[in-house]
C-alpha cells in the first residue's frame, strides 16, 4: 500500500511539475523572444518523465519507461484511425460548413513533419506513456483519462496567454471544447494498444491537419468548422463516457 501511495504521490508531483515547467519556459521564451526555450517546455513532459523514472529506479526504470509496456501491440485498424481520422473529420467539418470538399496542402507537410514529430513525441511520452499509464494502474480508465485531460488543457494555458500553443483567434474555452474529447480518444488509443508510437502518430496527424487544411478560425474567419469538428469528437467520445466498465477499475 505504501508503494502504491508513493507512486500516486510522485505522479501528482510530476503533473504539477509539467505545469510549472511550461509556465516558466513559456514566460522566459516570450520575455526574451527565444523560441527554443518555449520548444523545450513543449517536450518537458518527456524530459520530466525520464527524470522522475531515474529518481524511482535509476537507469533500469528509464529503460523500462522508454521500452514497450506489457500489452504493447501494433494494430492495423488503430494505425489507420490514428493516421487518417483527424484529416477525415476536419475535411468533413469543412464540407459541412462551406459545402466544399478540400484536400490538405501536401506540399508543406515535409517541412512541418520533423518539428511535429519532435514536439508530439515530447508530449505523448509524458502524458500517455508516463502519467496516464501510472494513473490507470490505480484508477479507472475514465478517471485517469479525465485527470490527464484537465492537466493537459491547463498545460496549454500559459502558451495561450502569449499567443503560442493554441490557435490564433480562438478562445481558450473553444479550445477546451475540442481538447477534452480529443484527449479521451487518444487515451483510449493507448489503453487499447499500449503503443505510444500510434498515439504520437495520432497527435502528429491532428496537428498536421490543423496546419494543412483551411480549418482554423485564423484562416476561415469563423469558428463554424472548428465547432463541427469538436462536436464530432464528442460524438466519438460519447460511447467511452457512457461505458460503465471504463469508469470501474
Amino acid at each position: 500500500m505504501k508503494d502504491a501511495a508513493d507512486t500516486r504521490k510522485l505522479t501528482y508531483i510530476y503533473l504539477a511539475a509539467t505545469l510549472l515547467a511550461i509556465t516558466l519556459t513559456t514566460q522566459l521564451g516570450s520575455l526574451f523572444n527565444i523560441i527554443p526555450i518555449v520548444l523545450l517546455g513543449v517536450i518537458s513532459p518527456l524530459l520530466l518523465a525520464i527524470a522522475f523514472s531515474f529518481y524511482e529506479g535509476r537507469w533500469a526504470a528509464v529503460k523500462s519507461f522508454l521500452g514497450h509496456p506489457q500489452g504493447f501491440q501494433f494494430n492495423v485498424l488503430a494505425f489507420c484511425l490514428a493516421l487518417f481520422l483527424p484529416f477525415a473529420l476536419m475535411i468533413f467539418s469543412i464540407a459541412l460548413d462551406t459545402g466544399k470538399w478540400v484536400l490538405p496542402a501536401f506540399s508543406i507537410m515535409p517541412g512541418k513533419l520533423p518539428i511535429l514529430l519532435i514536439l508530439m513525441t515530447g508530449e505523448e511520452y509524458g502524458w500517455r506513456r508516463y502519467a496516464f499509464a501510472r494513473l490507470s494502474s490505480h484508477y479507472s480508465f475514465m478517471m485517469s483519462a479525465l485527470l490527464v485531460s484537465v492537466i493537459w488543457l491547463f498545460w496549454h494555458y500559459p502558451g495561450h496567454l502569449v499567443g503560442m500553443g493554441t490557435p490564433d483567434e480562438l478562445s481558450f474555452g473553444l479550445f477546451a471544447l475540442m481538447l477534452v474529447p480529443a484527449s479521451l480518444l487518444i487515451a483510449y488509443l493507448y489503453h487499447w494498444t499500449k503503443n505510444v508510437y500510434l498515439v504520437i502518430l495520432a497527435h502528429v496527424s491532428s496537428n498536421m491537419a490543423f496546419n494543412t487544411l483551411p480549418f482554423l478560425p485564423e484562416i476561415t474567419g469563423n469558428n463554424t468548422a472548428f465547432l463541427i469538428y469538436s462536436g464530432l469528437l464528442w460524438l466519438l467520445a460519447l460511447p467511452l463516457l457512457l461505458n460503465k466498465k471504463l469508469w470501474c477499475r
